[in-house]
């Protein structure tokens, strides 16, 4: 029997190769024969790794087949010779999800993570079942490299203390050359060019806390999906007034249960 999303479970580490890059991920324990529904794959944000989404994987792994990679060049994973643009880490995302022999999934993106997920949702629409987007970056209206770091920094005192551990590891493995290069390009990214031709099912999950992604950006966000698509399913938005940006890591137990509702509202494949 599934376990409700309040129980955390375990997870298996994974080590593939894409590219010629050495790639860690982790997946769900439990035989994919004994889980319901379309997989999930959760998709970290900039310069971090998988590994502060795990919290709320773990309280889905009993009901879902859940996964998720470190980056090239990020985390655990290694690293290629060029930073990746988004579109070359919307197929790694691609690529590492045929070796998971994961079809198709509903992609669970925190911050940038959540711009990977809408160019892979974008360009192989069959891959992608429905996006949970939590703090969707980049809001236009603070589309400068001071500008994200300032409000990077304000968000820090707003995190739990023990995040900071995780994302200083993260980005000492990165490096600050890959760091300040991928924020450039993910500044580049024009999301909200894109939210609108999604014809999937969007849940935006917006923190009330959160100085990275304002609670106005994430409501033209959700404005913004299907808009060009006749009958698209459009987006649903929710705002947790005592979250901040890192929602996955902060409060797995109200996220995970937002997830799981999602998932049983989506429509037959």
């Amino acid at each position: 029997m599934a376990s409700p999303p309040s129980i955390a479970l375990t997870l298996v580490r994974t080590r593939d190769r894409i590219g010629g890059v050495r790639i860690h991920g982790c997946r769900s324990r439990l035989d994919p024969r004994e889980l319901t529904g379309i997989p999930i794959v959760f998709v970290h944000g900039l310069g971090v790794s998988v590994s502060y989404l795990e919290p709320t994987m773990r309280r889905l792994a009993g009901e879902f087949l859940v996964a998720g990679l470190d980056f090239p060049g990020f985390g655990r994973s290694g690293s290629p010779r060029r930073t990746l643009n988004v579109a070359q880490l919307a197929d790694c995302l691609a690529a590492w999800m045929d070796v998971q022999q994961i079809d198709a999934a509903v992609l669970v993106g925190n911050s940038f993570g959540c711009q990977i997920s809408v160019e892979l949702a974008t360009r192989t629409p069959a891959r992608v079942r429905g996006l949970v987007m939590s703090a969707p970056t980049m809001d236009p209206a603070h589309r400068t490299v001071f500008g994200q770091l300032f409000r990077v920094i304000a968000d820090i005192p707003k995190e739990p203390i023990r995040l900071a551990w995780h994302v200083a590891i993260d980005y000492l493995r990165a490096g600050p050359l890959r760091l300040f290069q991928t924020l450039k390009l993910a500044l580049a990214d024009h999301i909200e060019e894109k939210l609108p031709a999604l014809a999937i099912p969007v849940l935006i999950v917006c923190g009330a806390r959160d100085p990275v992604v304002t609670v106005g950006w994430a409501r033209e966000a959700t404005r913004l999906v299907g808009m060009s698509v006749p009958g698209a399913a459009g987006g649903r938005l929710v705002v947790l007034e005592s979250a901040a940006h890192a929602l996955p890591y902060d409060d797995p137990e109200t996220f995970a249960p937002l997830i799981s509702h999602f998932m049983h509202t989506l429509p037959p494949a």
